[in-house]
């Protein structure tokens, strides 16, 4: 989920490409640097445009120019089908997020071009953004009713440049296709992360003859309905986080109540919100916050996204529960910027309003009760209350039986898209194999040896036989006892 515009050097490219990417007049490209919005990290590839319509239906109107990089294959005669990168969110730009995560692809990139392409209303294809709506920090996500009208003024001052009903997860897919075709590609190799998988099903269900390959991490299937399920989810990660304390006899001596601590917790901060005064992580700018039991229940379900910001938790909240509520303040402002940066709030609502949010159902009275409540699900409503959506497609959730080979990927400890999803999914894939990975959280392709396992899925093609051994290797971050670090 991710980070500002990658910065095109306008030198044009002389050289011929990978022979398994033949250049097509539809595309020009030059060379580029790819940068990520927070860390330094560049990354070299060769970007270009194409022009679309924004309605596929009024082909001659207005336009989304979509933004394209392309990493040509290290071999000189490279593989036919090139590896195609799906973001998160929906919302992050994947020419912003793919600095970070390059490393994982380094296997993939020998022999098979990378094509990046920003999703319309993302990064370089003309991202949609208001100044004012889906800022880090107190925002919509705490405050529903002044992030309902937020949401409505920045719809309103959108809809003069487009038309937001015309953002959806087949609009993106459509365009994907008409890139491969631009580019001169027959089939495609598909990775996407998080929504990303999602997008990646739904083009291997349009275009069934294209899809070579599917790798899904973290994975949302057609049956999933995102913000649905947040509240259940995120508790099942932290109660994983509770358990695995209470195993370890260091921890459980240190965290003797950990749900306790965290219920007594968000209980004083509900009835009391406290004032904290801190620098600002990113700015060093003295910075003034005030934190309620909300504050608190966004950074914990932002810290459960990754094993090493969920390791640190029960120190953060031992600090806050003894009233030093500046360390979990601080550290939340960096996860959750994390997670938020380059991310087009507006492009999310644009999709979920219309694919996901029209379907959300309340709990069955006497359900357990879990940190996060209906926040998720109340603050999605107010916000799509106001932003303009289409009809809801009532066959859009199904999920058809797909014979594209397929990998599956999902950790442990997900609390958004955990295992059962990648269950899910496997219903209608019987050429895909699910892997969980022990100890981790959302994201796991770039940990350990899954980069190599994931190469050579996509080098053969199939899952059959693959070897995944390696993935119980892997582990869960050591539990912090105290800010300076785990058990010895």
């Amino acid at each position: 989920m991710n980070r500002p515009f990658a910065l095109a050097l306008l030198l044009a490219v002389g050289a011929s490409p990978a022979r398994g990417a033949p250049p097509s007049p539809k595309i020009t490209l030059t060379r580029c640097q790819l940068a990520h919005p927070i860390t330094s990290t560049r990354v070299p590839a060769r970007c270009g445009t194409l022009d679309v319509p924004e309605d596929r239906d009024r082909p001659d109107g207005r336009k989304v120019s979509l933004r394209i990089a392309v990493l040509p294959s290290d071999a000189p005669s490279g593989q036919p089908d090139p590896v195609f990168v799906l973001a998160g969110g929906p919302g992050q730009s994947i020419t912003e997020v793919y600095p970070r995560i390059a490393p994982a692809f380094d296997r993939l990139n020998r022999d098979r071009d990378i094509v990046l392409v920003d999703q319309r209303g993302t990064g370089g294809s003309g991202a949609l953004s208001c100044p004012k709506f889906g800022k880090t920090g107190k925002d919509e996500d705490l405050l529903p009713a002044e992030a309902g009208r937020a949401a409505g003024a920045c719809a309103r001052a959108l809809s003069a440049r487009a038309d937001l009903t015309r953002y959806r997860t087949i609009d993106f897919v459509q365009d994907l296709d008409a890139v491969r075709e631009a580019l001169g590609y027959d089939r495609v190799n598909l990775i996407g992360f998080s929504y990303g998988t999602r997008a990646a099903l739904a083009y291997a269900r349009t275009f069934p003859a294209h899809a070579r390959t599917l790798v899904l991490d973290g994975v949302v299937p057609f049956s999933m309905i995102v913000a649905n399920d947040f509240d259940r989810d995120a508790q099942r990660a932290l109660d994983l986080l509770f358990r695995r304390c209470a195993a370890e006899p260091a921890c459980l001596a240190r965290y003797p109540d950990l749900p306790g601590d965290v219920q007594a917790l968000l209980t004083r901060l509900d009835a009391h919100p406290e004032k904290v005064r801190l620098r600002h992580p990113l700015t060093a700018e003295p910075t003034d916050l005030t934190v309620d039991g909300d504050t608190v229940r966004q950074v914990v379900f932002a810290f459960l996204y990754q094993p090493e910001t969920a390791a640190l938790l029960p120190a953060l909240l031992r600090e806050a529960k003894g009233g030093d509520l500046a360390p979990l303040a601080a550290q939340g402002i960096l996860a959750v910027a994390d997670i938020q940066a380059g991310m087009s709030r507006a492009l999310q609502l644009s999709v979920l309003c219309t694919e996901d949010v029209p379907f959300i159902t309340d709990p069955p009275p006497g359900s357990s009760p879990n940190f996060l409540g209906g926040g998720a699900r109340d603050a999605f409503r107010s916000l799509c209350a106001e932003w303009p959506h289409g009809s809801p497609d009532p066959d859009f959730h199904k999920s058809p039986r797909m014979e594209v080979p397929a990998l599956l990927l999902s950790g442990e400890a997900d609390p958004v898209t955990p295992p059962r999803r990648g269950d899910d999914a496997m219903e209608m894939l019987p050429a895909g194999r699910h892997v969980t990975v022990p100890g981790q959280a959302h994201g796991v392709m770039y940990r350990g040896c899954l980069p190599r396992v994931v190469a050579a899925f996509v080098k053969k093609g199939s899952a059959d036989g693959l070897d995944v051994a390696c993935v119980e290797r892997l582990h869960a971050s050591p539990i912090f006892l105290d800010m300076q670090g785990g058990a010895p």
